[in-house]
C-alpha cells in the first residue's frame, strides 16, 4: 500500500534536490478534509437512508393483534347435506349437536349459528333453522348446501352396422398342469399331531370387555331416554285437579281475560307485600288490558299437600310481553273451593338470571 507513495515521494525528493527546493511533510500527509465531497457525500446517505425507511414502512400495518374467533355451532357440510324431514330430534343431535339457540316458548325450533371472525373481520356466517312437529323434524331452511344438478347423460350416437365377420370356433384350451406341492415349496411346519386322552386346549386370557362402538348409521339412532330423578317424586293422580286449575289459570293470563285470571283467585287472596286486593286487581287489570300479546310458561311443576288441606304447588314461570319479560320462580298456596282449586297465597322466590328468555 505504501509503494506508490514512497515511488512518489522518492521522485519527487530527486526533483526537489535538483532544483534546490525543501519538500514539506504535511503536502504529502494532509488530514484536512474536503468540504464539497463530504457535504455532498453526506446528503447522499442521508437520502438513501430516509427512501429506505419510507420504502420499509410503506408495507407495515401498525395496530393491535386479533386473533382468529370461532363462535357457535360448527356444521359440517356432510352432516348438514344429511338432514331430511322426518327425523327425530335425537337423530338431529346427533348429526349437527346441541343448538345455540332453543326458546323456552317455542321449543319446536331450534337454531344453529356459526360465525368466524378473521383478524377481527366477519369472514364467515352460516345460519340453519329447524322446525318440529313433537319428535318429527317438519321443516329445514337456513344456509343449507346446494345441490349439484343432476347431469344428464348424452344420448350415443348410432355406430353404423359393421359386416358379419365369421365366428371362430373357439379351441378348448390345454388343461393345466397338476400342481405338486412339495416341502420345498412352502414355509409352514404343519403342527405335531396331539397325544391321545389330551384335556382340551383353555386360553388363560382373560375375555375382551365389550367397548362402545360410535353410530354411523343415522337411522338406527333412538330417541334418548331419559331416567326418573330419585329426588324428585312423580305427579299422582291426586295432584291432577291442582295441575289442572294451574294451567287454566295460565291460560287466562295468556288470553287477558280478566274475568277467568280473577276468577281463579280465592276471596281470601290476600297479594304479595300487603295491600288491599281491589288496588292488586286495578294494576293487574291495567298491565293486561296494556299488553298487546302475553306468554306464560309453566315449567317443572311440584305439588305439596299440607296437614290442613292447602296444596302447594312450586314451579319455573316465563313470561313474555311485547313491553316486559322476566323468568321467576313462583310459588302458590292453593285451597280446594266446590271441586276447584284456588289461589290463596302467591309469592315470587327467585329470579332466573341465567335462564332468561
Amino acid at each position: 500500500a505504501f509503494k506508490p507513495m514512497l515511488l512518489r515521494s522518492d521522485g519527487l525528493l530527486k526533483q526537489g534536490s535538483r532544483t534546490g527546493t525543501r519538500i514539506r511533510y504535511d503536502t504529502f500527509f494532509s488530514n484536512r478534509p474536503n468540504p464539497s465531497g463530504f457535504l455532498a457525500m453526506r446528503h447522499f446517505l442521508i437520502s438513501a437512508l430516509f427512501l429506505s425507511l419510507v420504502v420499509g414502512c410503506s408495507n407495515v400495518k401498525i395496530g393491535p393483534h386479533r386473533i382468529d374467533v370461532q363462535q357457535g355451532n360448527a356444521l359440517d357440510q356432510e352432516n348438514v347435506a344429511r338432514l331430511k324431514t322426518g327425523l327425530s330430534r335425537s337423530q338431529v343431535r346427533f348429526l349437527l349437536g346441541t343448538p345455540l339457540v332453543v326458546d323456552p316458548f317455542r321449543t319446536n325450533r331450534w337454531d344453529y349459528v356459526y360465525v368466524y371472525y378473521k383478524a377481527g373481520k366477519l369472514a364467515e356466517k352460516k345460519r340453519i333453522t329447524l322446525f318440529f312437529e313433537g319428535d318429527t323434524l317438519a321443516r329445514i331452511e337456513g344456509d343449507l348446501p346446494a345441490v349439484e344438478p343432476a347431469v344428464q347423460a348424452e344420448p350415443k350416437a348410432e355406430t353404423p352396422a359393421l359386416p358379419a365377420i365369421a365366428e371362430a370356433k373357439p379351441t378348448a384350451a390345454p388343461a393345466p398342469a397338476p400342481v405338486v406341492t412339495t416341502a420345498a415349496t412352502t414355509s409352514i411346519v404343519s403342527p405335531l399331531p396331539s397325544p391321545k386322552n389330551a384335556p382340551a386346549y383353555v386360553d388363560p386370557r382373560p375375555p375382551a370387555e365389550l367397548s362402545l362402538q360410535p353410530e354411523t348409521d343415522v337411522a338406527k339412532i333412538q330417541p334418548d331416554v331419559i331416567p326418573p330423578f330419585s329426588g324428585t317424586d312423580p305427579v299422582t293422580a291426586g295432584d291432577a285437579p291442582v295441575l289442572k286449575s294451574l294451567n287454566e289459570w295460565a291460560n287466562a293470563w295468556a288470553r287477558r281475560d280478566n274475568a277467568a285470571y280473577f276468577a281463579a283467585y280465592d276471596a281470601r287472596f290476600v297479594p304479595q307485600g300487603g295491600g288491599s286486593r281491589a288496588d292488586w286487581e286495578t294494576r293487574k287489570r291495567q298491565s293486561l288490558n296494556a299488553a298487546k300479546s302475553i306468554e306464560i310458561k309453566i315449567d317443572s311443576p311440584s305439588v305439596e299437600r299440607a296437614d290442613d288441606g292447602t296444596a302447594t304447588v312450586r314451579f319455573n314461570q316465563y313470561f313474555r310481553s311485547d313491553r316486559y319479560r322476566d323468568a321467576v320462580v313462583k310459588r302458590l298456596r292453593m285451597v280446594e273451593r266446590e271441586g276447584r282449586w284456588l289461589i290463596v297465597e302467591e309469592e315470587v322466590l327467585s329470579i332466573l338470571r341465567d335462564t332468561q328468555p
